[in-house]
């Protein structure tokens, strides 16, 4: 049997367990995205908008993307699949929220690898071989989806 203090206590002790989960989105494990699935060029962009979709993005392509879950839901990060139009993953992109305005974070391939950049290997006046790292085509299509992502304000 419940004391009438412990009674008199039960509403705060809800509001304060209420008020850590408090919309729709979070008891769901969903959350929104100003931006939906898109063509960026050659490539679908597709927002990762719950733990079902994250956890599927981190274990196929072999990254700690699920581990941005409470971020997500508190709107302070987004994390995008970006693949081919058939459907193959080639990247997972994450931005984050920064003063009003969303900023690139990471983009990185399967198992982390680098899909941002690509080497350029030659040989100098001297026989000698050098290499020059040069932009993706993702580079530009990571960067283009955070320049969206701020139109027409940012983030909140």
């Amino acid at each position: 049997m419940l004391s009438q203090s412990k009674v008199e206590n039960l509403p705060a002790i809800f509001s304060s367990e209420l008020a850590v989960e408090t919309s729709v989105e979070k008891r769901s494990g969903k959350w929104k995205c100003t931006l939906s699935e898109m063509l960026v060029g050659a490539y679908l962009i597709m927002p990762l908008t719950s733990v079902k979709l994250l956890k599927s993005e981190g274990y196929l392509m072999n990254n700690c993307c699920r581990e941005y879950v409470s971020r997500c839901l508190e709107s302070m990060y987004c994390v995008f699949s970006i693949r081919t139009r058939s459907g193959e993953r080639l990247a997972t992109l994450g931005i984050a929220c920064d003063d009003g305005y969303w900023r690139f974070d990471q983009c990185l391939g399967p198992s982390n690898g680098n899909v941002l950049e690509e080497p350029h290997h030659y040989p100098d006046e001297d026989g000698v071989l050098q290499t020059e790292w040069f932009a993706t085509e993702l580079y530009y299509v990571a960067h283009d989806v955070v320049r969206l992502m701020n139109l027409p304000v940012g983030c909140h």
